[in-house]
């Protein structure tokens, strides 16, 4: 009898396919989920451990960018190592901008055999190759053409993590120092949040942070303190 293989958690899938966009499997990947589950965090993470280090290797940068300072970036990615890495987080309202997302249809599609960027207004005209990669980080994907030809042209990975996936990262990132919460006690809190937040609809990777805040205000109440927020 054939043996099948091991399911993948949602963030193993999400390492592997930044593995791939480092070895040019496509140009860009974008990655949605609500807000605390974890897409940042897990990138940041595949990347170190491939060895990447930001400033060399990749940038990462949150929020709005207008275009001027998105061709700015992407000058900046060109000069960098391999794999030439730009990270956009929380980037929802840049792909609302249209002259934003024209500057990234040209980075990340082929014309003649190369990704020319263009950027021409009555100051300044500029023109190059991008040779770079680009991740975008997103909380949620709008419906428009302009955006669904970003996505045809993409790596596109909806994270939709289940509550057995959620715990198990938080006892991950139990493992880490935080503050001076020792690791006995982080793994106990982790512990706690798996065992009472299986039906709160609250929860999320930053309940974490939050009950150890919790815990260093109240260290021997902690727990109906967390209860209470869940």
């Amino acid at each position: 009898m054939l043996s099948l293989p091991k399911i993948m958690r949602q963030h193993q899938i999400l390492k592997k396919y930044i593995q791939g966009l480092s070895q040019g499997l496509n140009t860009s990947l974008i990655v949605v989920s609500p807000a605390g589950f974890g897409k940042t965090e897990t990138t940041l993470k595949a990347l170190e451990e491939l060895n990447y280090q930001e400033g060399r290797n990749y940038l990462y940068v949150a929020n709005y960018i207008t275009p001027r300072a998105l061709v700015e970036l992407l000058e900046r990615v060109n000069g960098l190592e391999e794999p030439r890495i730009l990270i956009l987080d929380d980037c929802d309202d840049t792909l609302r901008n249209l002259q934003a997302v024209g500057v990234l249809k040209s980075a990340l599609w082929e014309a003649g055999g190369k990704r020319k960027v263009y950027w021409i207004t009555t100051r300044e005209k500029k023109e190059f190759e991008f040779q770079g990669r680009i991740i975008f980080l997103l909380n949620q994907m709008r419906k428009s053409a302009v955006i669904q030809a970003l996505k045809d042209r993409s790596l596109y990975f909806e994270m939709d993590l289940s509550l057995q996936d959620l715990f198990e990262l938080m006892r991950e990132r139990a493992e880490l120092p935080y503050q001076n919460i020792p690791l006995n006690k982080r793994r106990e809190i982790a512990n706690f949040l798996a065992k009472v937040g299986s039906q709160s609809q609250n929860i999320s990777l930053r309940t974490l942070e939050k009950a150890y805040n919790l815990y260093l205000l109240s260290p021997n109440h902690y727990q109906q303190l967390i209860y209470k927020i869940l």
